[in-house]
Protein backbone atom coordinates (compact mmCIF):
# COMPACT_ATOMS: atom_id res chain seq x y z
CA UNK A 1 0.00 0.00 0.00
CA UNK A 2 1.22 3.71 -1.43
CA UNK A 3 0.17 6.11 1.01
CA UNK A 4 0.47 10.08 1.53
CA UNK A 5 -1.02 12.02 4.07
CA UNK A 6 -1.73 15.73 4.91
CA UNK A 7 -2.12 17.33 7.97
CA UNK A 8 -3.09 20.34 6.87
CA UNK A 9 -4.24 23.12 9.39
CA UNK A 10 -7.62 23.86 7.20
CA UNK A 11 -8.49 20.01 6.12
CA UNK A 12 -6.48 16.48 6.60
CA UNK A 13 -6.42 14.68 3.22
CA UNK A 14 -5.39 11.08 2.23
CA UNK A 15 -4.57 9.67 -0.92
CA UNK A 16 -3.91 5.61 -1.33
CA UNK A 17 -3.54 2.84 -3.47
CA UNK A 18 -2.27 -0.67 -3.48
CA UNK A 19 0.42 -2.03 -4.94
CA UNK A 20 0.09 -3.19 -8.65
CA UNK A 21 -1.22 -2.26 -12.00
CA UNK A 22 -4.24 -1.15 -12.74
CA UNK A 23 -5.09 -0.30 -8.30
CA UNK A 24 -7.28 2.64 -7.66
CA UNK A 25 -6.88 5.58 -5.76
CA UNK A 26 -8.35 5.92 -2.76
CA UNK A 27 -9.13 9.73 -1.52
CA UNK A 28 -10.47 11.16 1.44
CA UNK A 29 -10.71 14.93 3.09
CA UNK A 30 -12.12 15.69 6.79
CA UNK A 31 -11.92 19.14 8.37
CA UNK A 32 -8.95 19.43 11.15
CA UNK A 33 -11.54 20.75 13.67
CA UNK A 34 -13.79 20.02 16.17
CA UNK A 35 -16.77 21.25 18.44
CA UNK A 36 -17.24 20.38 22.06
CA UNK A 37 -21.38 21.15 23.48
CA UNK A 38 -22.59 20.35 26.72
CA UNK A 39 -23.84 16.65 27.18
CA UNK A 40 -27.33 17.04 27.84
CA UNK A 41 -30.27 14.87 26.91
CA UNK A 42 -30.92 17.81 24.61
CA UNK A 43 -27.68 17.44 22.42
CA UNK A 44 -27.94 14.27 22.43
CA UNK A 45 -31.15 13.85 20.59
CA UNK A 46 -30.44 16.05 18.14
CA UNK A 47 -27.10 14.91 17.48
CA UNK A 48 -28.63 11.57 17.29
CA UNK A 49 -31.55 12.65 15.19
CA UNK A 50 -29.05 13.99 12.64
CA UNK A 51 -26.77 11.24 12.34
CA UNK A 52 -23.79 12.51 13.62
CA UNK A 53 -21.52 10.63 15.77
CA UNK A 54 -19.49 12.11 18.93
CA UNK A 55 -17.18 11.36 21.63
CA UNK A 56 -17.90 11.83 24.97
CA UNK A 57 -15.34 14.01 27.73
CA UNK A 58 -15.76 15.24 30.83
CA UNK A 59 -19.34 16.66 30.81
CA UNK A 60 -19.08 17.60 26.81
CA UNK A 61 -19.85 16.07 23.45
CA UNK A 62 -16.64 16.39 20.88
CA UNK A 63 -18.09 16.45 17.11
CA UNK A 64 -15.07 16.00 15.01
CA UNK A 65 -14.07 16.57 11.20
CA UNK A 66 -16.67 17.25 8.76
CA UNK A 67 -19.39 17.28 10.85
CA UNK A 68 -18.52 20.22 12.88
CA UNK A 69 -20.47 22.17 9.98
CA UNK A 70 -23.48 20.46 10.31
CA UNK A 71 -23.73 20.89 14.63
CA UNK A 72 -22.53 24.93 14.15
CA UNK A 73 -25.93 25.68 14.95
CA UNK A 74 -25.58 24.08 18.73
CA UNK A 75 -23.03 26.33 19.74
CA UNK A 76 -21.93 29.92 19.18
CA UNK A 77 -18.64 28.97 20.31
CA UNK A 78 -15.87 28.65 17.17
CA UNK A 79 -14.97 25.08 16.12
CA UNK A 80 -11.09 24.39 17.90
CA UNK A 81 -8.83 23.79 15.52
CA UNK A 82 -6.65 20.52 15.89
CA UNK A 83 -3.82 22.97 14.79
CA UNK A 84 -3.99 25.91 16.62
CA UNK A 85 -1.74 28.31 15.36
CA UNK A 86 -0.20 25.54 12.51
CA UNK A 87 1.20 23.54 15.30
CA UNK A 88 0.51 20.13 17.16
CA UNK A 89 -0.97 20.78 20.67
CA UNK A 90 1.06 19.62 23.81
CA UNK A 91 -1.66 20.83 26.44
CA UNK A 92 -4.86 19.92 24.46
CA UNK A 93 -5.89 15.93 25.16
CA UNK A 94 -8.88 15.47 23.13
CA UNK A 95 -7.25 16.97 19.95
CA UNK A 96 -4.28 14.62 20.23
CA UNK A 97 -6.98 11.99 20.94
CA UNK A 98 -9.10 13.08 17.84
CA UNK A 99 -5.91 12.99 15.68
CA UNK A 100 -5.21 9.40 16.29
CA UNK A 101 -8.71 8.52 15.40
CA UNK A 102 -8.80 11.18 12.58
CA UNK A 103 -5.24 9.15 11.48
CA UNK A 104 -7.09 5.73 11.52
CA UNK A 105 -9.39 6.42 9.37
CA UNK A 106 -7.49 8.34 6.56
CA UNK A 107 -5.38 5.30 6.39
CA UNK A 108 -6.67 2.04 5.01
CA UNK A 109 -5.76 -1.10 6.82
CA UNK A 110 -2.62 -2.67 5.62
CA UNK A 111 -2.95 -5.87 3.93
CA UNK A 112 0.75 -6.24 2.34
CA UNK A 113 4.38 -6.61 2.86
CA UNK A 114 5.60 -3.14 1.44
CA UNK A 115 3.86 -0.15 3.30
CA UNK A 116 4.69 3.52 3.01
CA UNK A 117 3.43 6.05 3.93
CA UNK A 118 4.51 10.09 2.70
CA UNK A 119 3.96 12.46 5.90
CA UNK A 120 2.80 15.63 5.24
CA UNK A 121 2.66 18.44 8.40
CA UNK A 122 2.27 21.65 8.80
CA UNK A 123 4.92 22.05 10.97
CA UNK A 124 7.41 20.41 9.34
CA UNK A 125 8.54 23.15 7.22
CA UNK A 126 8.97 25.57 10.07
CA UNK A 127 11.79 23.91 11.78
CA UNK A 128 14.87 25.98 10.18
CA UNK A 129 12.76 29.18 10.85
CA UNK A 130 12.57 28.65 14.48
CA UNK A 131 14.13 29.46 17.51
CA UNK A 132 15.84 26.77 19.65
CA UNK A 133 13.09 26.08 21.69
CA UNK A 134 10.35 26.18 19.25
CA UNK A 135 12.16 24.24 17.02
CA UNK A 136 12.34 21.42 19.72
CA UNK A 137 8.58 21.72 20.38
CA UNK A 138 7.96 21.76 16.76
CA UNK A 139 10.36 18.98 15.59
CA UNK A 140 8.42 16.96 18.99
CA UNK A 141 4.77 17.39 16.75
CA UNK A 142 6.28 15.77 13.86
CA UNK A 143 7.22 13.32 15.71
CA UNK A 144 3.88 12.99 17.16
CA UNK A 145 2.49 12.66 14.05
CA UNK A 146 4.78 10.46 12.82
CA UNK A 147 3.55 7.61 15.44
CA UNK A 148 0.47 7.73 14.43
CA UNK A 149 1.08 7.02 10.60
CA UNK A 150 3.75 4.40 12.34
CA UNK A 151 0.98 3.18 14.34
CA UNK A 152 -1.40 2.25 11.79
CA UNK A 153 1.55 -0.06 10.18
CA UNK A 154 2.84 2.13 7.46
CA UNK A 155 6.62 3.12 7.51
CA UNK A 156 6.81 6.99 7.05
CA UNK A 157 8.71 9.58 4.59
CA UNK A 158 8.30 12.84 5.44
CA UNK A 159 8.41 15.43 2.76
CA UNK A 160 7.73 19.37 3.41
CA UNK A 161 4.74 20.60 1.39
CA UNK A 162 6.52 22.91 -1.35
CA UNK A 163 8.18 20.02 -2.06
CA UNK A 164 4.99 17.73 -2.74
CA UNK A 165 3.40 20.07 -4.45
CA UNK A 166 6.57 20.51 -7.12
CA UNK A 167 5.77 16.95 -7.72
CA UNK A 168 2.58 16.74 -8.59
CA UNK A 169 2.26 20.26 -10.73
CA UNK A 170 5.32 20.30 -13.25
CA UNK A 171 5.73 17.91 -15.27
CA UNK A 172 6.53 19.31 -18.40
CA UNK A 173 9.30 22.02 -16.16
CA UNK A 174 11.38 19.43 -15.73
CA UNK A 175 10.61 20.18 -12.21
CA UNK A 176 12.77 23.21 -12.06
CA UNK A 177 11.62 27.02 -10.67
CA UNK A 178 9.60 27.96 -8.10
CA UNK A 179 6.87 26.01 -5.40
CA UNK A 180 4.88 28.15 -3.42
CA UNK A 181 2.08 26.73 -1.01
CA UNK A 182 -0.75 28.98 0.66
CA UNK A 183 -2.00 27.09 3.34
CA UNK A 184 -4.61 27.60 6.00
CA UNK A 185 -2.07 28.85 9.27
CA UNK A 186 1.51 29.31 7.20
CA UNK A 187 3.22 29.49 3.80
CA UNK A 188 5.93 28.00 2.58
CA UNK A 189 8.14 27.52 -0.95
CA UNK A 190 11.19 26.08 -2.20
CA UNK A 191 13.06 26.77 -5.21
CA UNK A 192 14.14 23.56 -7.09
CA UNK A 193 16.11 22.10 -10.08
CA UNK A 194 15.45 18.74 -12.17
CA UNK A 195 13.56 17.90 -8.73
CA UNK A 196 16.19 18.67 -6.21
CA UNK A 197 15.67 21.08 -3.76
CA UNK A 198 17.99 24.18 -3.91
CA UNK A 199 16.71 26.46 -1.03
CA UNK A 200 13.04 26.60 0.66
CA UNK A 201 11.20 29.39 3.21
CA UNK A 202 8.24 29.41 5.31
CA UNK A 203 6.34 31.86 6.95
CA UNK A 204 4.03 31.39 9.67
CA UNK A 205 0.94 33.06 8.03
CA UNK A 206 -1.55 31.76 5.77
CA UNK A 207 -5.18 32.21 4.77
CA UNK A 208 -6.33 31.91 8.41
CA UNK A 209 -4.41 35.78 8.81
CA UNK A 210 -5.98 37.29 5.97
CA UNK A 211 -9.61 36.28 7.27
CA UNK A 212 -8.59 36.94 11.22
CA UNK A 213 -7.23 40.48 10.01
CA UNK A 214 -10.44 41.43 7.95
CA UNK A 215 -12.77 40.19 11.01
CA UNK A 216 -10.85 42.65 12.86
CA UNK A 217 -11.17 45.27 10.85
CA UNK A 218 -14.75 44.53 10.05
CA UNK A 219 -15.19 44.05 13.51
CA UNK A 220 -16.99 41.29 12.92
CA UNK A 221 -17.69 39.36 16.05
CA UNK A 222 -19.92 36.27 17.61
CA UNK A 223 -20.74 36.14 21.81
CA UNK A 224 -21.05 32.96 23.85
CA UNK A 225 -23.53 32.72 25.86
CA UNK A 226 -21.14 34.07 28.80
CA UNK A 227 -20.80 37.30 26.75
CA UNK A 228 -17.32 36.44 25.59
CA UNK A 229 -16.57 37.76 22.07
CA UNK A 230 -14.52 35.34 19.32
CA UNK A 231 -13.71 36.79 16.08
CA UNK A 232 -15.85 35.29 12.92
CA UNK A 233 -13.13 34.52 10.55
CA UNK A 234 -15.93 31.79 9.19
CA UNK A 235 -18.21 34.80 8.16
CA UNK A 236 -15.12 35.74 6.46
CA UNK A 237 -14.25 33.27 4.71
CA UNK A 238 -17.76 32.43 3.75
CA UNK A 239 -18.36 35.80 1.90
CA UNK A 240 -14.57 35.31 0.29
CA UNK A 241 -15.47 31.96 -1.26
CA UNK A 242 -19.19 32.73 -2.50
CA UNK A 243 -17.94 36.04 -3.69
CA UNK A 244 -15.86 34.83 -5.77
CA UNK A 245 -13.41 38.09 -5.46
CA UNK A 246 -10.97 39.18 -8.10
CA UNK A 247 -8.09 41.17 -5.88
CA UNK A 248 -7.12 42.50 -8.71
CA UNK A 249 -10.29 44.28 -9.41
CA UNK A 250 -12.03 44.87 -6.16
CA UNK A 251 -15.12 46.46 -6.54
CA UNK A 252 -16.07 47.72 -3.13
CA UNK A 253 -13.71 48.68 0.42
CA UNK A 254 -14.66 45.07 1.54
CA UNK A 255 -12.63 43.54 -1.50
CA UNK A 256 -10.27 46.57 -1.50
CA UNK A 257 -9.70 45.37 2.04
CA UNK A 258 -8.92 41.69 1.66
CA UNK A 259 -6.74 42.27 -1.96
CA UNK A 260 -4.45 44.95 0.34
CA UNK A 261 -3.85 41.87 2.97
CA UNK A 262 -3.69 39.57 0.48
CA UNK A 263 -0.78 41.39 -1.45
CA UNK A 264 1.14 41.93 2.31
CA UNK A 265 1.01 38.17 2.46
CA UNK A 266 2.71 37.94 -1.47
CA UNK A 267 5.32 40.35 -0.73
CA UNK A 268 6.75 39.05 1.95
CA UNK A 269 6.40 35.50 0.83
CA UNK A 270 7.84 37.53 -2.94
CA UNK A 271 10.96 39.18 -0.79
CA UNK A 272 11.79 35.92 0.64
CA UNK A 273 11.97 34.16 -2.86
CA UNK A 274 14.05 37.07 -4.27
CA UNK A 275 16.50 37.03 -1.84
CA UNK A 276 16.81 33.10 -2.54
CA UNK A 277 17.00 33.28 -5.87
CA UNK A 278 20.10 36.08 -5.76
CA UNK A 279 21.48 33.33 -3.26
CA UNK A 280 21.19 30.05 -5.95
CA UNK A 281 22.87 29.24 -9.01
CA UNK A 282 21.42 27.72 -11.80
CA UNK A 283 17.93 28.81 -11.51
CA UNK A 284 17.40 32.18 -12.80
CA UNK A 285 18.19 33.59 -16.87
CA UNK A 286 17.32 36.19 -18.82
CA UNK A 287 16.60 34.65 -21.82
CA UNK A 288 13.61 32.60 -20.24
CA UNK A 289 10.80 33.08 -17.55
CA UNK A 290 11.33 31.27 -14.09
CA UNK A 291 8.35 29.10 -13.02
CA UNK A 292 6.62 29.46 -10.39
CA UNK A 293 3.35 27.48 -9.47
CA UNK A 294 1.67 28.23 -6.59
CA UNK A 295 -0.86 25.67 -4.58
CA UNK A 296 -3.19 25.51 -1.22
CA UNK A 297 -6.65 25.86 -0.93
CA UNK A 298 -5.71 29.86 -0.81
CA UNK A 299 -4.15 30.02 -4.06
CA UNK A 300 -8.04 29.46 -5.89
CA UNK A 301 -8.23 32.79 -5.17
CA UNK A 302 -9.07 34.87 -8.55
CA UNK A 303 -6.14 36.78 -9.54
CA UNK A 304 -3.37 35.95 -6.94
CA UNK A 305 -1.26 34.21 -9.65
CA UNK A 306 -1.09 37.41 -11.39
CA UNK A 307 -0.29 39.36 -8.73
CA UNK A 308 2.21 36.91 -7.26
CA UNK A 309 3.95 37.87 -10.87
CA UNK A 310 4.24 41.66 -10.31
CA UNK A 311 5.44 41.35 -7.00
CA UNK A 312 8.24 39.15 -7.74
CA UNK A 313 9.03 41.38 -10.93
CA UNK A 314 8.80 44.53 -9.08
CA UNK A 315 11.24 43.06 -5.85
CA UNK A 316 14.15 40.99 -8.95
CA UNK A 317 14.12 44.84 -9.94
CA UNK A 318 12.73 43.74 -13.16
CA UNK A 319 15.59 41.56 -14.24
CA UNK A 320 13.96 38.76 -14.18
CA UNK A 321 10.57 37.47 -15.95
CA UNK A 322 8.23 35.34 -13.93
CA UNK A 323 5.69 32.67 -15.14
CA UNK A 324 2.87 32.08 -12.32
CA UNK A 325 0.69 29.78 -12.81
CA UNK A 326 -1.88 27.84 -10.32
CA UNK A 327 -1.60 24.24 -9.49
CA UNK A 328 -4.36 22.14 -10.71
CA UNK A 329 -7.19 21.20 -8.30
CA UNK A 330 -4.85 23.52 -5.74
CA UNK A 331 -6.13 22.13 -2.79
CA UNK A 332 -5.22 18.49 -3.28
CA UNK A 333 -1.73 19.21 -4.68
CA UNK A 334 0.32 18.63 -2.08
CA UNK A 335 -1.23 15.33 -1.25
CA UNK A 336 -1.26 14.36 -4.85
CA UNK A 337 2.78 15.12 -5.07
CA UNK A 338 3.09 13.09 -1.80
CA UNK A 339 1.55 10.11 -3.20
CA UNK A 340 4.12 10.30 -6.66
CA UNK A 341 6.95 10.88 -3.92
CA UNK A 342 5.88 7.74 -2.33
CA UNK A 343 5.53 5.64 -5.53
CA UNK A 344 9.21 6.93 -6.42
CA UNK A 345 10.98 6.07 -3.01
CA UNK A 346 9.37 2.61 -3.35
CA UNK A 347 10.42 1.70 -6.75
CA UNK A 348 13.86 2.98 -5.27
CA UNK A 349 13.73 0.48 -2.73
CA UNK A 350 12.62 -2.36 -4.27
CA UNK A 351 15.25 -1.77 -7.31
CA UNK A 352 17.81 -1.67 -4.13
CA UNK A 353 16.59 -4.64 -3.03
CA UNK A 354 16.86 -6.61 -6.14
Amino acid sequence: MICAIDFGCGTLRSLCRAAGAGSRLRRLELRSEYSAVPDTALHRRALGDQGVPYATGEGVLLIVGNDVERTRWLTRIPATPLFPGGRVPRADAPARQLLHILTGCLLPRVTEAENVCVLISPVADACGELGVEQAAETSGGVAFLRRLVEMAGYGVIELGAAEAALLSAWPDSQYTGVSIVLGAESSSWCLARRGLVQASGWLPAGGNWVDGEMAKQLRLHIWDADGAAYLDTGRVGTWRRQQSVDIRQPRDEQEHMLSRLILALLQQISAGVVRQLSETEGLVSPLRPLQVVVSGGFAATSGLPELLAEQLSVLSGGTQRFLVQRASAPDSAVVRGGLVYGELELRAQLAGAA
